[in-house]
């Protein structure tokens, strides 16, 4: 995306006009993306019952993810890390990575990706997740559309 294309101005999302998005089992808001950061970011809160994570996968943008609570479980190439409170992790663009809750307790967690875009595949994760049509098959096809590679 080019940033140029996208003017930057100040903007305040209040929370109660933040959507709760179902992401294949995780909850995620999006706290902002490119309209807000002219695309330079996306930045997305993320809540995962016990159970749910994203599989392997790998994408162009990098991330890092920030732990609020919990622990969450993250495959990061051959290494596995449990992230607690205040941890923080980087995942460098096209680095092949998961993560998870294998806890039994719900985990929140803090995303920044860059450059923006990644909120749209999270929108179009939950129209698929709310429109009964969902399926291995349909899944990964959102996740193609959105240049992610699932391993």
């Amino acid at each position: 995306m080019k940033t140029e294309s996208l003017p930057l101005s100040s903007t305040l999302l209040a929370g109660s006009d933040l959507a709760v998005l179902d992401v294949f089992g995780t909850r995620v808001t999006v706290l902002g993306g490119a309209r807000e950061t002219a695309g330079v970011f996306s930045l997305a809160r993320i809540v995962c019952p016990p159970g749910t994570g994203a599989p392997p996968h790998t994408h162009a943008e990098s991330e890092h993810f920030h732990v609020l609570r919990g622990r969450l479980t993250v495959h990061l190439g051959d290494e596995v890390s449990q992230l607690q409170p205040a941890d923080t992790i980087h995942i460098a663009p096209g680095e092949p990575h998961a993560f998870a809750n294998n806890s039994g307790e719900e985990i929140e967690f803090v995303s920044v990706a860059t450059p923006a875009g990644h909120e749209e595949f999270f929108r179009d994760a939950d129209e698929l997740s709310r429109s009964g049509r969902f399926n291995p098959s349909t899944a990964a096809e959102v996740c193609r559309r959105h240049g992610i590679t699932l391993l």
